[in-house]
């Protein structure tokens, strides 16, 4: 039974000394993250609103939706193209209201393209 408790012992002694490193870590981690300036934080986000139809904004974007010159990380990819244009481009059908979701946006960029 001794050799028992002595062993759980020890290995309590050892998970302390864990515990504590970890502590120790945590907190030096702690005041570094306290420091540190996010990628979001340094980078100013301008957003462009559009306000009008989908329809007439994709009338303004079909040559480029057409286009196999937009490429997308070396890819002609219609719905990359569009999601990245949806970052930056905010479609607001009425001054006020919300603007659509890239969804919205994607389905309406399907049915524009296959009418013709």
């Amino acid at each position: 039974m001794n050799k028992e408790s002595a062993a759980v012992k020890e290995s309590c002694l050892l998970a302390r000394r864990q515990l504590h490193e970890l502590e120790k870590n945590c907190n030096r981690l702690n005041r570094l993250l306290e420091h540190a300036v996010w990628e979001k934080d340094m980078v100013q986000e301008e957003q462009i609103v559009f306000t009008g139809s989908t329809q007439e904004f994709l009338l303004l974007l079909e040559p480029l939706l057409r286009s196999n010159q937009c490429k997308v990380n070396g890819k002609s990819n219609r719905e990359a193209f569009l999601r990245v244009i949806d970052s930056v481009v905010k479609i607001q059908p009425e001054k006020g209201s919300e603007p659509i979701k890239f969804v919205s946006l994607l389905d309406a960029a399907k049915r524009f393209l296959s009418e013709e």
